[in-house]
């Protein structure tokens, strides 16, 4: 395979995994660009281990690479750009910039981590492109400030002062000042500034983060050798929240509390799913990685490290690895440290059944993938008919994909879980619901669950399961509401008025129709209980 040939590809595979969108599936962002990368790298595995003579893989051009991923974040920065300036429509609409992404978070993350690949080709530039670079680095900071991503700006910032510290042109340039330390100082000094700045711009957000890494130490202390298991924080997360807020109902950070998937945080994560030793050796490997890189004479350590870095402030304050262009930059980055060379395969015995098994494997998968994308087509397609009143009739192509295909996709099971309690199979949706809550749960999710059972009649599970919620997220008033309704159904007066008190005086978080609505009829219907 040719060096160009590699080169292409492997910038294709990038560009799919960053622009590609899609609203045949349910998740229009994230699945597409899933499914793209890994049907692609699949393919490529499959047509290299096919290959019955002898290969020569030359390693891919690191130029070409660095200019080519330069140029499409320069493009993604220019999409988020027209979606502020009101050009286009951001993928979300709760923000105004996300790219091709579904929250500001992807689209920072990928541009952050690019950023310093402009600021090699600066340095390496002449004249006309060096022009060309300091535009597109322009365009890109600019785009990720308008994104609203404090991480990537911090991001931003710290990768490109690390960057000049490691170029020596600079440096030593930059030695030979009178005072170049107290100007290191001084650049140190307005990171931190910047940093407190950033955080008292969206304050009530970083305190929210606060409280999830504080709920995220009960699940650490619980079990901090092994962990809680894989995908343990989605399930289980929630639960612990409610626990938090029950112990602590005064606590500052009732009004901040909402659903979490993630802690915001990927170390925290890792310590939360696979316990303290595997953080450990995980912090140790990427402190041995980053120390490898200061130690190298490679060229290009600079460009690593502060892309490393980059992705480092993004994995304490964000979710990065949620996104595959993420793990792609990654990759370059590692590879960009390796000598060049050439890598040839011979036809020998073991290389022919090594061959046969990848050639089998990369078949077995594909398969797979083929028939989940369609399993999840044929979801978008039923929910949206759903969506225009059909619930009954497309109940059964609901269980069609949950006993074949989507049975471990959590999002297809509370939805699935959720229709069914539109079409009044509670217990159906009972069950459903209990299943996907070993997966995923939320506030949203025990509020299905508590209206199961209230419409069935077993009003001491709904009773108990919306206190659950109430705690979850305590600023909500639904759960408040539905304990109100059902004592006053249940001719409960003192406990209806209690309700209704606890209503009435609540911090109200977001003014909304709903909430005055609610205050209201808990108004009126302590009004009415005086005369």
């Amino acid at each position: 395979m040719l060096k160009k040939s590699q080169t292409l590809i492997v910038l294709l595979i990038f560009l799919g995994s960053t622009f590609c969108t899609s609203e045949k599936f349910v998740d229009t962002t994230s699945t597409p660009k899933h499914y793209f990368a890994v049907i692609m790298i699949l393919v490529i595995l499959l047509f290299i281990a096919m290959m019955k003579k002898r290969m020569c893989i030359g390693m891919f051009s690191i130029k070409k690479m660095l200019w080519g991923i330069n140029i499409i974040c320069f493009i993604q920065a220019c999409y988020g750009i027209s979606q502020f300036i009101g050009w286009l429509q951001p993928m979300n609409s709760n923000f105004e910039v996300t790219g091709s992404f579904g929250n500001p978070a992807g689209f920072a993350a990928v541009l952050a981590m690019g950023f310093p690949t402009g600021l090699y080709l600066f340095i390496k530039a002449k004249k006309i492109e060096r022009y060309a670079v300091v535009i597109g680095l322009v365009v890109i900071a600019m785009a990720v400030f308008l994104s609203g991503s404090r991480t990537g700006v911090l991001a931003i910032l710290i990768s490109t002062l690390l960057f000049l510290l490691f170029q020596t042109s600079i440096t030593g340039k930059f030695q030979k000042l009178k005072h170049y330390k107290l100007l290191i100082a001084l650049s140190l000094t307005l990171i931190s500034i910047g940093s407190f700045a950033l955080y008292y711009q969206k304050k009530d957000s970083a305190n929210g983060r606060f409280l999830i890494w504080k709920v995220s130490s009960e699940m650490i202390k619980d079990k901090p050798v092994l962990g809680q298991g894989y995908g343990a924080f989605q399930a289980k997360y929630m639960d612990y929240q409610a626990e938090y807020f029950k112990n602590n109902s005064d606590s500052k950070y009732a009004q901040l509390a909402d659903n979490a998937k993630h802690p915001f945080n990927e170390f925290i994560k890792v310590a939360v799913e696979f316990g303290i030793v595997v953080l450990i050796v995980v912090l140790t490997l990427f402190l041995f990685v980053l120390w490898k890189v200061i130690k190298s004479e490679n060229e290009n350590r600079g460009l690593v490290f502060s892309g490393l870095v980059s992705f480092l402030v993004f994995a304490c304050f964000s979710y990065p690895l949620l996104y595959i262009p993420v793990w792609l930059i990654l990759a370059f980055y590692l590879l960009a440290l390796l000598p060049s060379k050439e890598i040839r395969i011979e036809n020998t015995t073991v290389s022919i059944i090594a061959r046969i098994i990848v050639v089998g494997a990369c078949i077995f998968f594909l398969s797979h993938f083929t028939k989940q994308i369609q399993a999840e087509i044929k979801w978008k397609t039923i929910a949206m008919r759903s969506l225009r009143g059909n619930t009954e009739k497309m109940l059964p192509e609901y269980e069609k994909l949950y006993l074949t295909s989507l049975k471990r996709n959590s999002f297809f099971l509370y939805n699935y879980g959720a229709e069914l309690n539109v079409a009044n199979q509670y217990d159906k949706s009972i069950e459903i619901l209990t299943e996907c809550k070993n997966q995923f749960n939320d506030y949203d999710l025990q509020m299905l669950l508590a209206d199961n059972y209230h419409k069935k009649g077993e009003t001491e599970k709904a009773i108990k399961i919306y206190e659950h919620a109430s705690n979850m997220v305590p600023c909500r008033f639904l759960p408040l509401y539905n304990l109100f309704e059902i004592y006053k159904e249940t001719s409960q007066k003192d406990m209806a008025e209690m309700f209704a008190i606890e209503i009435i005086n609540k911090k109200v978080k977001i003014p909304s129709n709903s909430v005055f609505y609610i205050q209201n009829e808990a108004k009126t219907f302590l009004n009415d209980s005086k005369l």
